[in-house]
């Protein structure tokens, strides 16, 4: 039976660790850091990122960089570099090695403009991929994986102008919708916080009580809102099956700008 292999992938922001097979518990790899954001100008910048390998086996990656976007269903999107993405300016080493078990591997880039960058955002993803064994214990299924790690280049002046829209919790997907315009040149994200309580046990904001527990909570979906554009960013709740009325409260800012909404 011929291998089918399975990529697992991971993505900015979004970024950290993530199980190699099948056969490996969760965390088998780990990079540091997940995200880079960094001032861009004239002078060259040199940065590392550290990958440690916790499986039981060897494991060897292939390194690549690209540009990208978010389409309308705010997946990432691979694009085409230009003379004015970070992809196109970078210098990464290695771009492909093996790292054995229980030890580390870094990957050193250096972002060289070769030209003037203008105000604003400069964006690209470095992606490591794992190459499929030659042979494998599991002739039927064999899973690797991909994880990207985001890097955000500024360059000044940078404008940072977004604006939270509305926001309210919809009901027929279950989840709190946000939208965020974003008139800036860099990209802003939705930072924060969501608790469910029992209608009439919402403590208020900044309050405690050790009595009363919300019956869910989480963090708000961060995803970029990239400039210029115009999103709707969701955040699923995992709320109790039992019926019942609840009080949603969300604790969060956009910019700097501090946020507090109840949604009934």
């Amino acid at each position: 039976m011929k291998n089918i292999l399975v990529t697992l992938a991971l993505l900015f922001g979004m970024l950290a660790s993530t199980p190699l097979s099948a056969a490996d518990p969760p965390g088998q790899i780990a990079i540091f850091p997940s995200m880079f954001e960094l001032s861009v100008g004239s002078n060259p910048v040199n940065q590392s990122i550290r990958l440690k390998n916790l499986k039981q086996k060897p494991v060897t990656i292939t390194t690549d960089v690209y540009n990208w976007t978010l389409d309308k269903q705010n997946n990432l999107q691979i694009i085409p570099g230009t003379p004015q993405s970070l992809d196109s300016w970078m210098i990464i080493n290695p771009l492909s090695f093996t790292i054995n078990p229980g030890q580390e591997q870094v990957v050193r880039f250096s972002i060289r403009p070769s030209a003037k960058p203008e105000p604003g955002e400069h964006r690209a993803i470095v992606y490591f991929t794992e190459k499929p064994e030659q042979k494998t214990d599991n002739p039927a299924v064999q899973v690797t994986f991909r994880i990207g790690v985001g890097i955000y280049g500024y360059t000044d002046p940078v404008r940072r102008s977004a604006t939270l829209q509305s926001i309210g919790f919809d009901a027929a997907s279950g989840s709190i919708k946000a939208q965020i315009s974003n008139n800036g040149n860099v990209h802003s994200r939705l930072k924060g916080e969501y608790s469910v309580w029992e209608k009439g046990t919402f403590p208020g904001f900044g309050k405690t009580d050790g009595k009363i527990q919300p019956v869910a909570s989480g963090s708000l979906n961060n995803l970029p809102v990239l400039a210029g554009e115009s999103r709707i960013i969701e955040t699923p709740l995992s709320l109790p099956g039992k019926p019942g009325s609840y009080t949603i409260a969300v604790s969060g800012e956009v910019n700097d700008k501090r946020i507090e909404k109840i949604l009934p």
